[in-house]
């Protein structure tokens, strides 16, 4: 900690703190009127930048993973076990770990959503057509895509090798369709679009800073995505306890990056209608 003083009146304090996390963050105070402001405000945007950091592409995947474990393990429900898993992950609860990953994700995305304005050149939507958060729309795509070209299937049994990519076009724009299993009948399904891989800074490297599809966003640094990348998002198809892309609007959307501009074009697709499964689902099952 340390002080800077007027006379014998301290006038600013800053101090250090280590968060649960790990991450060193500042706090820092004044004795003026506005102090009490500046203190929450400041300590509120560094813890949540602290834990932002901490996030990554694997932990949701993780988290569900070893839940599943639990579960059979134990013999306790899903639900049981995924809290568990959160804590031991280090985290205060499953809901600890959703309310983070969606403000590092999407942040902005309901705030948006009360912004937005009337377009002119949107769509006319009927009142048969239910309105659907963008990104969720173009999973919702990426999945049909994958259905149709018989690169996943909705009744097969979990595979270590049920894993790829695909460049495509999706709703006119070149793209990159990615999925994984998890385990337990689960992919995680994951799009770039809008993407160009010639200007992609790894596209070109060697070794393991190449560009090799494997993870849920583009291995470059975030500050190069608007370089090569409109939108990025990701979400999870559950096919063991129903058929259905988990959470409802924008929850269990994530590892979201949106370049400026391109939620209003996104938003403007028509909303696509899914092969052989539910748009929404529970996040977790309890049996």
């Amino acid at each position: 900690m340390f002080c800077a003083f007027n006379g014998s009146v301290p006038l600013i304090i800053a101090k250090l703190y280590q968060h649960r996390f790990g991450i060193i963050y500042y706090v820092i105070e004044t004795n003026s009127r506005f102090g009490i402001w500046l203190v929450s405000d400041i300590s509120r945007r560094e813890l949540i930048l602290a834990m932002n950091n901490k996030l990554n592409e694997h932990t949701g995947d993780f988290i569900k993973r070893q839940a599943k474990r639990i579960k059979k393990q134990e013999g306790i429900t899903y639900l049981q076990a995924l809290e568990k898993a959160a804590i031991n992950a280090g985290f205060n609860n499953w809901k600890h770990f959703a309310k983070i990953n969606k403000h590092s994700s999407v942040s902005n995305s309901k705030r948006a959503e009360n912004n937005l304005k009337p377009n002119l050149f949107q769509p006319k939507i009927t009142n048969s057509q239910k309105l659907i958060n963008p990104y969720r729309n173009l999973l919702i795509l990426a999945i049909n895509t994958l259905i149709d070209k018989h690169l996943i299937s909705l009744f097969g049994q979990s595979s270590d090798n049920e894993n790829g990519h695909i460049f495509i076009e999706l709703f006119g724009y070149p793209s990159v369709i990615l999925w994984q299993n998890i385990g337990f009948d689960e992919l995680r399904i994951s799009v770039w679009w809008k993407y160009n891989h010639e200007l992609h800074p790894q596209a070109n490297l060697t070794g393991y800073t190449r560009e090799n599809f494997n993870g849920s966003r583009p291995l470059a640094n975030r500050i190069h995505y608007k370089k090569f990348v409109g939108v990025v998002a990701s979400g999870w198809l559950e096919r063991d306890t129903g058929k259905f892309l988990q959470g409802k609007n924008n929850e269990s959307i994530f590892g979201v990056y949106t370049r400026k501009g391109e939620r209003e074009e996104l938003e403007r697709q028509l909303p696509q209608k899914p092969k052989g499964f539910e748009s929404e689902g529970q996040v977790c099952n309890q049996d």
